[in-house]
């Protein structure tokens, strides 16, 4: 039997696994964390997987290292800081997320909400809304029905934002669209979600200097990302601010030990990382996955 049980992640809908097979328990943990809005999911995962006394845990360990340089905050640190920018300011404040990371979305809409300033989202965003406000637990506005949302309209086919210049899935919200005149015209009032793929509007926004944009993303990997560089390249050209703030959606090092020792795993498989031999250090049972290997337990 395979029993799947909610953890707290960057994206809804994210679960860990309990699979209780002849031999016992093996634990899934998925991606998860303990410093989101729902944690206590994730402290029920712990909970149930330490109650099965697993012979055997398969664990993800994405931020598993030996010295953790990125800089990583709780949603509610990413939530007060921000506000601290938009408050300090009358420029407008672009923001970047990743696309399907509704608690961040959240926080980024109660930072617009209580500066009295408008978010204003993709129509891709938008879409994702409407479907995802159905589902009550998540606690998601309507972008039909808040008067904080407004959608962003780019120009594509004629020019000049016809119904016909966009796809059907897109058109349901023409009713909150702007364009890069309104935003250019309200820029105290707006909080706008920019993602790299829509730099180019900013040559039609015309945003006065020194405004503010939130990075709210993992930091490259490396000095030689292109796109972080591009992206710092647009930044520079239009003379805007860039802000680091980020939460993530997997659990550090420390808070993943003791995850591991309080469930109690027979076993580890780690997966999902690119240091699986600092599992060693945590349960001398720990296996060095290869690709394509069975393993019998």
């Amino acid at each position: 039997m395979v029993e799947p049980i909610h953890v707290d992640h960057s994206i809804p809908a994210s679960y860990g696994f309990i699979i209780h097979t002849s031999k016992g328990a093996i634990v899934y943990t998925g991606d998860l964390r303990a410093h989101g809005p729902r944690k206590e999911m994730t402290e029920e995962f712990a909970e149930k997987a330490r109650e099965s006394e697993p012979i055997a845990m398969i664990s993800e360990g994405t931020r598993m290292v030996e010295v953790e340089k990125r800089k990583n905050y709780s949603e509610l640190e990413v939530e007060k800081l921000s506000n601290e920018i938009v408050s300090a300011t009358k420029k407008i404040v672009f923001v970047t997320h990743y696309g399907r990371d509704m608690d961040r979305f959240r926080t980024f809409y109660n930072v617009a909400k209580n500066n009295d300033r408008k978010i204003v989202i993709s129509p891709k965003t938008a879409h994702l809304l409407s479907k995802l406000v159905e589902d009550k637990r998540l606690h998601l506005p309507d972008p039909m029905k808040d008067e904080t949302i407004l959608v962003y309209y780019k120009r594509k086919k004629t020019g000049s934002f016809q119904e016909k210049d966009y796809y059907v899935w897109e058109r349901e919200f023409m009713d909150k669209m702007v364009n890069y005149e309104f935003v250019h015209e309200h820029q105290s009032r707006i909080v706008m979600d920019l993602d790299f793929y829509q730099f180019a509007e900013l040559i039609d926004i015309r945003q006065d200097p020194d405004s503010h944009f939130i990075h709210s993303m993992s930091e490259p990997y490396s000095e030689e990302d292109i796109e972080d560089a591009v992206m710092h390249n647009w930044l520079r050209h239009f003379k805007i601010k860039f802000h680091q703030l980020h939460a993530s959606g997997h659990m550090n090092r420390r808070r993943l030990t003791d995850l591991i020792n309080h469930i109690e795993p027979k076993q580890i498989f780690p997966i999902h990382t690119e240091n699986p031999k600092l599992f060693k250090k945590i349960n001398e049972h720990a296996h060095l996955v290869k690709y394509g290997k069975r393993y019998t337990i």
